[in-house]
């Protein structure tokens, strides 16, 4: 029996990590070292190459997706038109009912005293 120095004792290996296992890590880790060593760090550059980069990205992203399914164009479509609705002006004149009630809210607010008998 040979032993190697440790009483015949197995060696624990150590857990690998899967986060530091990933391709997606180990890219990014040497993207950071890269812009690191040459001083082009990601918050100190301009506000317009970042928005340019990211218009890219969005673009190839978009590009690699292939053309949009039915159910996202009809996502898109409602979301346009929630966003119009949200941005557009009153559609008309409020009815005076509403009006009222809401100029009887606001009484109710300022004077919360003159309501209580």
């Amino acid at each position: 029996m040979a032993t190697d120095g440790h009483g015949g004792l197995i060696q624990p290996r150590k857990v690998p990590n899967p986060v530091r296992e990933s391709q997606s890590h180990r890219e990014l880790h040497r993207e950071l070292l890269f812009s690191h060593s040459r001083g082009i760090l990601p918050r100190h550059r301009a506000e317009l190459p970042r928005v340019l980069e990211s218009r890219r990205l969005r673009q190839l992203r978009e590009e690699l997706q292939g053309p949009p399914s039915d159910l996202e164009q009809q996502l898109r479509k409602c979301h346009q038109r929630l966003e119009e609705a949200a941005a557009g002006p009153d559609p008309g004149p409020r009815p005076e009912f509403l009006l009222v009630r809401d100029s009887l809210r606001k009484m109710k607010l300022a004077e919360p005293g003159a309501w209580q008998t």
